[in-house]
């Protein structure tokens, strides 16, 4: 696809886009856009005569607003994929670090401890070194002492008859040997003391609660890294079965398998057709503001053969209380005689398929997947007879009116029995065809009295553009 020179801008409030020049040369929207040279989309056309007269403003309003809304759907699930793929990655990253954290905190433990067991035993192993040493220097000491000792005594009280020396000698032997052994028995528990002290297998030790404490603390540790890491795996799985519940729920509540769009969208489509066949225009404002400031209530408007006479729409994907006052908001919003609320099921609308507030406002349920057209363009028909009946009555116009009223009346009772129908058929499989049957006669009654008070409105006057749009609704 090409573009050439484009002039597509915001305006100056940027609540609208103008399109001022746009060529767009891509195959698929040119055979698109050949089914649109009526404005609304019908058989394809080929003449290159009538191509290059059509004016196909409505293709390109549809294509752009079912485009963006496409491009908004699908961004979404992009960001939607991304923030899982994202989630996904911090809980294995998570994980990861936990586990590492862990075996790191193990190993630091376990080190430690290693560290500790070799100091101890270098530290004992040199305790048994100096143990042995102290003893040898001790006894050498000793035993050089006591014969110093020995040498000394002979010295001063020998003689020829040292008798004195004799009877010391004994004594200077128990001496030493005495005093060898208090030095032998004070180093060996000098050395016992500080060898128990420095010993991992004494749970009394220093070194042994030192490394307990240790242990324990590694173990407290890791209990609180897997407790933390799985306190996250939980909350990461929390989050992204949201994330898939809220994506599964946006894209069962407003898109349609058959058409592709929006449940709004969707609507519009069929609306411009129902609007067509009856010679009338059909507006969405979905984002238009209306006639109340700030206030964009009344999603479509179905202007009556381009008088003020006006229907507005109202359609939403989910229950809605307070319709009457809400379809009150949007009449006067915008400008309109009658209101119609749409909403997809029966659930959604109180239980029922149609639920009539009164003679110019309808709240219907209709299922653009699976409800037949006809059933729309039936209720928008009666709205429309009624709208044209109450603009008449407040332009003055009395004469007939009271027929039509009579007729409208008629047509709203017909309403209600085609609800019941429509909520029996909904229930009763094996009889579908018959209810089917006199939905289709119900609503034939309906059009037959709605022409009926369309000819009486006709009546007034003949010159009125209602009285011209009377038979394009009777072909419709």
């Amino acid at each position: 696809m090409t573009k050439h020179d484009t002039g597509a801008r915001f305006d100056e409030t940027g609540s609208a886009l103008i399109v001022e020049n746009l060529c767009i040369d891509d195959a698929a929207v040119i055979r698109e856009a050949q089914r649109w040279t009526t404005g609304v989309r019908g058989e394809a056309v080929a003449d290159t005569d009538e191509l290059a007269g059509a004016d196909v403003t409505n293709f390109a309003t549809e294509a752009l607003m079912l485009g963006a809304r496409a491009l908004t759907a699908t961004a979404q699930t992009v960001e939607t994929r991304a923030l899982e793929r994202m989630v996904a990655d911090v809980g294995d990253r998570t994980t990861a670090a936990s586990n590492a954290a862990a075996e790191l905190t193990a190993r630091a433990a376990k080190d430690a401890t290693d560290a500790m067991a070799k100091v101890t035993e270098h530290a004992l192993k040199a305790i048994v070194d100096a143990d042995r040493a102290t003893r040898d220097e001790l006894t050498a000491a000793v035993a050089a002492a006591k014969g110093q000792l020995v040498e000394e005594t002979r010295r001063l009280f020998g003689g020829d008859s040292p008798e004195l020396l004799e009877r010391l000698q004994p004594v200077l032997s128990t001496f030493g040997t005495q005093l060898e052994k208090h030095v032998n028995d004070g180093a060996r528990q000098l050395l016992e003391q500080a060898a128990k002290q420095l010993d991992p297998a004494d749970p009394t030790s220093p070194i042994a609660r030192h490394a307990a404490g240790l242990t324990e603390q590694q173990q407290r540790l890791a209990a609180r890294l897997e407790e933390q890491n799985a306190e996250l795996g939980r909350k990461v799985d929390e989050l992204v079965s949201q994330i898939k519940v809220q994506e599964a729920r946006a894209r069962l509540a407003q898109v349609t398998p058959i058409k592709g769009g929006s449940f709004e969208g969707t609507l519009h489509t069929i609306l411009h057709d129902i609007a067509a066949g009856l010679g009338d225009e059909y507006t969405d404002t979905t984002t238009t503001t209306g006639a109340l400031p700030r206030s964009k209530k009344g999603d479509g408007v179905l202007s009556v053969g381009g008088q003020a006479t006006k229907v507005v729409l109202e359609m939403t994907d989910s229950s809605r209380t307070a319709w009457s006052d809400y379809l009150d908001e949007a009449e006067r919003n915008r400008v309109a005689q009658a209101s119609l609320g749409v909403v997809r099921s029966p659930e959604q609308n109180a239980g029922l398929s149609v639920r009539v507030l009164g003679p110019r406002r309808v709240v219907l349920a209709f299922d653009p997947e699976v409800d037949d057209p006809e059933l729309l363009r039936t209720v928008v028909q009666l709205l429309r007879t009624a709208a044209i009946t109450e603009s008449m009555r407040s332009g003055g116009v009395a004469a007939e009116i009271v027929t039509a009223q009579e007729r409208i009346t008629a047509a709203v009772a017909q309403l209600e029995k085609l609800g019941d129908i429509k909520k029996a058929a909904a229930t009763i499989g094996k009889q579908v065809t018959a209810i089917e049957g006199s939905c289709t006669t119900v609503a034939q009654a309906m059009r037959r009295l709605l022409d009926e008070a369309l000819a009486a409105l006709a009546g007034t006057t003949s010159d009125t553009p209602t009285a011209q749009h009377a038979d394009a609704a009777h072909a419709a």
